[in-house]
């Protein structure tokens, strides 16, 4: 087969594989289960319709004789487009007969077994090595100076000038113990979301809102992981206020930038330039940083290929980064990054629906971005949620415990919903306040539910019983636990105060304390514990712990 006749089979699998990727997005916006393996499939398919683009400009190039046009290539071309035939045939529902037309595309079924899934990803993934060897073997001096000019960059890249934030990026180590949405727990959202990813047709920013014990940061880990999963992920940042660079805007970008440049080796050039045309670039504002740090790398990239592949960005808690005026400039400045069309960003961002955020969208053009507040989705899918959650985790305790598998009663799990919900956070709280390892959890339970009238609250009936047991949590002489409530006042009452929060260390510095004995102390803590963190403290004031009488009348 010669150069013209492999560029005709090329051309073929090159439709064929952009026939499938459509496929496989009609089967990710219609079938709810095997989403993952979808992603999976397209994603492949797409990575070697790419090789296979590149493949093509060789062939019509003038360094076309310098490729192995032999027998062995040629077989694999073959081979390859009757494989994907195949695949074709088993995916197209216009294929497998007039059944789904009659039934209709709601009733349409992915067809094919993980196993399968698996096989055919392996195989797409050994063509596309075949064809990646073609283009290098005896290629042309072109490629070999590109080769050689990647590896010089890698040598000569200095990313101690592009220093990103510390742990502030998806499975970072101080996050280690956070958890992700348990299974069978929002899983209409999650699935609304990923379709969102990889649908070419959607809008390239989605803001999720609502308010502090939501579950926004648990379902940002559950979509990055997702994300990863299916290779879509390219960088993330977790926001956290009072945690060093993960509470302010100035490594955000660079932060990102690093993530991407492991994903998309192709930006290194481009940022490259940036850092050799100002070594502090880093440093300087953040729309400095926004342009030559990552618009302009991205733009670059546009010169190269038509290409075009999909990148999700996960920003979490963006309320939580400090300065207002930065969170409005990090909104204004993430839709023009639509301007790159070989590397299609999309943004998947959530925080509180707080004033900056507001300002920054009002902004931009509601075109631009798609919003979804948590507290829209309807009471009913939340119960369901939230019950589902807490079975699991009394689930847990009986095993743990020893406890007989009836406790507690559907009626207690469902008035535990109900002082729960909207918030995942009250539900995680009264699990943690019931498995402490001093206590019984029959009779933390009891203790918890009894005179829940008097409570007027949804807080109230969830903290108040837990905050008015916590000096006896703790100790049980009266002297310690006089001290320990004038630490308590001490410290909650500077937090509550206080306009902006501060960290731990600069908390115990303005108040005199040595790290508090330990973390906020809060006797072991319990505060820490029981998730009163600063949303808690800064929204209730006084106010909670006045009814609980751990303030004493000023």
């Amino acid at each position: 087969m010669d150069a013209l006749s492999s560029a005709a089979s090329v051309i073929a699998l090159i439709q064929l594989t952009g026939a499938l990727v459509e496929i496989c997005g009609g089967y990710i916006q219609e079938v709810k289960k095997a989403r993952v393996e979808i992603f999976t499939l397209q994603q492949a398919i797409t990575s070697l319709r790419h090789t296979l683009q590149d493949l093509l400009k060789l062939l019509q190039s003038d360094a076309r004789t310098a490729l192995p046009t032999s027998s062995r290539l040629a077989s694999n071309i073959t081979d390859c487009l009757s494989n994907l035939q195949a695949l074709e045939v088993k995916l197209d529902p216009g294929k497998r007969g007039n059944l789904m037309r009659k039934v209709g595309l709601r009733a349409l079924k992915w067809p094919l077994k993980r196993v399968e899934v698996e096989g055919a990803v392996q195989n797409l993934e050994r063509y596309k090595t075949t064809f990646l060897f073609s283009l290098q073997v005896d290629h042309s001096s072109m490629i070999v100076g590109v080769a050689q000019n990647t590896d010089r960059m890698n040598h000569i890249m200095n990313f101690v000038k592009l220093e990103g934030a510390e742990e502030a990026g998806f499975e970072s180590f101080s996050d280690r113990d956070e958890v992700q949405c348990l299974q069978g727990t929002r899983t209409e959202l999650l699935q609304q979301i990923m379709g969102w990813a990889v649908s070419p047709s959607q809008k390239d920013i989605f803001w999720l809102e609502g308010m502090a014990g939501t579950g926004k940061s648990t379902i940002s880990r559950t979509v990055a992981s997702l994300l990863k999963d299916a290779n879509y992920l390219g960088a993330s940042f977790f926001f956290k206020r009072g945690e060093g660079d993960r509470g302010n805007a100035k490594k955000f970008f660079p932060s990102l930038i690093r993530q991407l440049m492991l994903r998309i080796t192709e930006l290194k050039p481009g940022v490259q330039k940036a850092l050799d045309d100002d070594p502090d670039i880093a440093s300087k504002s953040l729309r400095e940083q926004f342009e030559k740090l990552l618009l302009q790398p991205l733009l670059y990239l546009d010169q190269l290929s038509q290409q075009s592949q999909i990148t999700v960005i996960v920003i979490d808690a963006l309320d939580e980064c400090e300065h207002d005026q930065d969170i409005r400039s990090i909104i204004r400045f993430l839709p023009l990054l639509q301007k790159a069309k070989k590397i299609h960003l999309r943004i998947f961002l959530t925080s509180r629906p707080e004033h900056p955020i507001r300002l920054g969208f009002s902004e931009i053009a509601e075109h631009e971005y798609q919003g979804l507040a948590l507290h829209e989705i309807s009471e009913e899918v939340t119960e369901h949620d939230i019950r589902l959650f807490l079975q699991d985790r009394f689930a847990k305790i009986k095993h743990e415990r020893n406890i007989a598998q009836d406790w507690p009663s559907d009626n207690v799990i469902q008035e535990l919903v109900t002082m729960s919900v909207p918030l995942f956070i009250s539900a995680a709280t009264v699990c943690r306040y019931i498995e402490n390892s001093k206590w019984e959890p029959k009779s933390r339970l009891i203790e918890l539910l009894q005179d829940q009238a008097k409570y007027v609250s949804r807080m109230d009936k969830t903290y108040l019983p837990i905050l008015t047991r916590l000096l006896d949590d703790e100790e049980s002489d009266k002297t310690e636990q006089q001290r320990l409530l004038q630490e308590f006042q001490n410290i909650v009452g500077v937090i509550v105060l206080l306009a902006d929060p501060l960290s731990a260390n600069a908390l115990s510095s303005l108040l005199g304390i040595q790290e508090f004995r330990g973390q906020i102390l809060m006797f072991n803590i319990s505060v820490g514990s029981y998730h009163l963190n600063y949303d808690t403290l800064v929204a209730t004031g006084y106010t909670i712990f006045d009814k609980a009488g751990l303030f004493l009348p000023s």
